[in-house]
């Protein structure tokens, strides 16, 4: 697409578009890919979980993702893991605001304890 050049108010300004896929195919799909692999990181990458007396957190790849105490409203510990979330009833927004912290398929009887005894500790 040629450049448009635009008059607004008086103001003179070039306005144009540029398509990944049709000018740089190879880094546009270099970058979906990378994009889709850090989607997907939860499935295939490992993950270290932490339950302190500042909250629960989990590190994927090289970041941690915490939620304090304070901002947790509610947790449930399961077969799949620690979830906490911020909401204090489910709604339309809580796959986007909790936070899993998987176990193992088998975990030791030592961890579930301690986990049960952290959550607990701060009211859950």
């Amino acid at each position: 697409m040629s450049p448009t050049v635009r008059s607004a108010e008086g103001a003179a300004g070039v306005e144009w578009r540029f398509e990944p896929w049709r000018e740089r195919p190879l880094r546009a799909a270099a970058a979906l890919t990378v994009g889709v692999l850090a989607l997907l990181a939860p499935a295939y990458l490992p993950i270290a979980c932490r339950l302190d007396d500042q909250g629960v957190a989990r590190r994927i790849g090289w970041g941690w993702e915490r939620r304090g105490w304070e901002a947790v409203r509610r947790a449930r510990l399961d077969e799949q893991g620690v979830y906490v979330t911020p909401l204090r009833a489910g709604g339309p927004l809580e796959p986007f605001r909790g936070l899993m912290l998987p176990l193992p398929r088998r975990p030791d009887p030592e961890l579930l304890a301690a986990v049960r005894a952290g959550l607990h500790s701060h009211g859950h």
